[in-house]
């Protein structure tokens, strides 16, 4: 799926999930989820302005068609046709005060370029903190065996 979800590049760094309850109380974890789904909705609504803003210039991201330049998708943003966007059980992985992963499920109709999305994709981005701000830095996509 080139389009929600390309994007962003970091780690293989992989660290027991918080709970649900927990992540709640976590403003951080908070926060992020929130960033998330700016950027999918980002993308839904065509909003590259959003998208350019939350996703740092110049990072990775990679799904089934392979690794891809976050700054490509962008020259490409119009070319992203979105029907529905479902997104669900999201976790934040913590890796320290400046760095964490958010996973979840991705169900979605849409194509990038013409050619159309996997239905069903786990998705996990990687978010960096610098000087304050928060910017997804790396996405990843699998999609999945069954659905």
């Amino acid at each position: 799926m080139k389009a929600a979800g390309l994007i962003l590049a970091l780690a293989t760094t992989v660290l027991a999930a918080t709970t649900a309850s927990a992540q709640s109380a976590d403003p951080t974890a908070t926060r992020l989820m929130a960033a998330e789904h700016s950027v999918l909705d980002s993308v839904k609504n065509g909003d590259v302005k959003t998208f350019s803003r939350l996703v740092k210039a110049g990072t990775w991201g990679v799904d089934e068609n392979g690794p891809s330049l976050v700054d490509d998708f962008i020259k490409a943003f119009k070319d992203v046709k979105v029907e529905s966007i479902s997104v669900s059980d999201m976790k934040v992985v913590p890796i320290d005060e400046n760095a964490s992963i958010v996973t979840y499920k991705l169900e979605q109709k849409g194509t990038f370029q013409n050619m159309p999305w996997p239905p069903v994709v786990y998705a996990s981005t990687v978010w960096f903190r610098q000087g304050g701000t928060w910017q997804a830095i790396f996405h990843q996509e699998s999609t999945a065996a069954k659905h």
